[in-house]
């Protein structure tokens, strides 16, 4: 006796999707679902910038230039002149007066600590470079009348404000500021000066 068939003749079995059919469903699956999370990591083009510190301006003093783009770094500081004056002819502060011995030069400086540990800022070690390419030193007692720092720990992500004094010859003209910060923890040597030109 024939065996029982559970088909009609001339029609095949009936199955599930062919293998082939599966595969390409989920590998467009899968394409949509990353092309959907890319599209949400690089956001909509109109991330709104970070705030910034809103830092009150001040006036400046009598005389005084006010450079733009004045910066360098040295280590982990960074400096910048916000101020200038060169020419002066006497110093006053709250306890003394003194005339210089040829002109005095200030300069206004903004300066940042940038790393992670305590930076220290030796005033003494900084030079002003006139336009004949002498290097001087800054004057101690126009620092001292004016109540400047001699030396100033900078702590991470300091920033702080202060002036450079400098006593040079009369008719002089100031070229640059050659600024050094402190090594960086595990240093071995002193780092490079940034030198900043004076308007």
């Amino acid at each position: 006796m024939p065996s029982r068939s559970t088909h009609v003749l001339g029609t095949r079995p009936r199955a599930g999707r062919a293998p082939a059919a599966l595969a390409l469903a989920f590998a467009l699956a899968l394409a949509l679902g990353l092309a959907a999370a890319l599209a949400g990591c690089s956001g909509s083009g109109h991330a709104k910038a970070p705030p910034a510190y809103r830092i009150p301006a001040e006036t400046a003093r009598e005389g005084e230039a006010v450079p733009e783009g004045r910066t360098g770094r040295s280590a982990d500081t960074s400096f910048t002149v916000i101020g200038f004056r060169q020419g002066m002819t006497d110093v006053m502060g709250t306890h003394a007066a003194m005339d210089a011995k040829g002109a005095f030069t200030r300069i206004r400086l903004l300066a940042v600590n940038t790393g992670r540990d305590i930076q220290v800022f030796d005033t003494w070690k900084q030079r002003l470079v006139t336009a004949d390419g002498k290097v001087h030193s800054p004057d101690v007692n126009a620092t001292m009348i004016k109540r400047q720092p001699e030396r100033l720990s900078v702590g991470a992500s300091m920033r702080v404000e202060f002036d450079l004094w400098f006593d040079v010859p009369r008719g002089a003209k100031a070229k640059a500021v050659r600024l050094y910060g402190s090594p960086p923890v595990g240093a071995v040597s002193q780092p490079a000066p940034a030198e900043i030109e004076l308007p």
